[in-house]
């Protein structure tokens, strides 16, 4: 019987030492949470290993995080006042928006149409630095200007928006000046395709002048 005594003598101390360390999910949780708070809108959280909690003193305080580095790759150092220890954790910010993929291959030269495209969540990185499109009807009836894949990201370069105007073609201008709309009959000297600027000559005056494409029609803006 005093053996006995004598071995949960000595084994009580050590499981009280081992529940006085600290848990990794808790540290998980306070970094979690940090990187969140200063993610941008729709990016995600993942976390580096966590198991060298395991070997601190549990922390009788709130643990403190602070991170550090350039996006996509973080590090965050959770730190304890109450014992003094720092863990640091890696983190990686994944932001993803919305923009448009081919959905089945396209032809070069091929005109788009709306079976041609769908809308993928991606990872910025996938895309930076490059224009993309955020809704099919931005490039529904341009032309692909080169071979697209399935689930290829669709960027400024790889199309070239409809010809709207031709030249030669008879078109209505509206001229917009401070809150003021007035319309007008001219005859374009150059073809347009959206977003293009082109010259054009007044019907009734045979005075040239220049003018925006757009989807809408032709503008031309003297606010």
């Amino acid at each position: 019987m005093r053996f006995l005594a004598f071995i949960m003598l000595v084994c009580w101390p050590l499981a009280a030492q081992a529940q006085t360390k600290q848990d990794p999910q808790a540290v998980a949780k306070a970094v979690q949470q940090a990187a969140q708070n200063l993610a941008p809108p729709g990016a995600s959280v993942s976390l580096g290993p966590v198991k060298g909690a395991a070997y601190m003193p549990a922390c009788t305080v709130p643990l403190t995080v602070t991170l550090s580095g350039t996006a996509p790759y973080e590090q965050a150092a959770a730190q304890c006042t109450s014992p003094q220890w720092t863990l640091y954790v890696t983190v990686t910010l994944a932001q993803s928006e919305a923009v448009v993929v081919a959905a089945k291959p396209v032809n070069a030269g091929q005109t788009i149409t709306a079976a041609d495209l769908m809308v993928k969540q991606l990872p910025v990185q996938s895309f930076a630095g490059r224009q993309v499109f955020s809704n099919p009807t931005q490039i529904e009836g341009a032309s692909a200007l080169m071979s697209l894949g399935t689930g290829m990201i669709i960027t400024q370069n790889d199309v070239q928006s409809p010809l709207v105007v031709k030249a030669g073609q008879l078109v209505t201008v509206h001229v917009y000046s401070g809150g003021v709309e007035l319309s007008l009959d001219a005859v374009a000297d150059q073809p347009g395709h959206v977003g293009d600027t082109i010259l054009l000559t007044n019907h009734s005056s045979g005075r040239r002048f220049s003018a925006q494409v757009t989807a809408t029609g032709v503008v031309v803006r003297l606010d």
